[in-house]
């Protein structure tokens, strides 16, 4: 009996030096993660980048890059129109595949909107 009271002890013992190792990991973590995103750009700021291409871009293209799927790339281009960015869609002659493009001028009206708005 007295050695199974031992046995528990350490058991405790090991459940709350992990927790303890647990939690200076997040707190690292969450350090770490705010002082390495200076610079980096988000997803939504590469996908504006990759539809400002004079041809624009194909939906798998944009898949590879970004790491997502096709109806979520269909989903983030549907937030920057209601954002305000004209998107223009076409089809690829090659092969036959969804094209997506922002207008040049669709970025000249919405600075031009908001100096006239001030």
């Amino acid at each position: 009996m007295n050695t199974q009271k031992i046995e528990n002890d350490a058991h405790q013992n090991a459940l709350e030096g992990a927790a303890t190792a647990n939690a200076s990991k997040r707190k690292r973590g969450a350090t770490s993660a705010k002082s390495g995103n200076k610079g980096a750009k988000s997803k939504q700021d590469q996908l504006v980048a990759l539809l400002s291409k004079p041809n624009g871009v194909r939906v798998s293209v944009i898949s590879d890059r970004l790491g997502w799927q096709a109806h979520t790339v269909r989903a983030a281009i549907s937030g920057l129109r209601k954002r305000g960015h004209e998107v223009s869609t076409s089809k690829s002659p090659k092969t036959g595949e969804m094209v997506y493009a922002i207008n040049a001028n669709s970025k000249e009206n919405e600075a031009d909107a908001a100096e006239a708005s001030s």
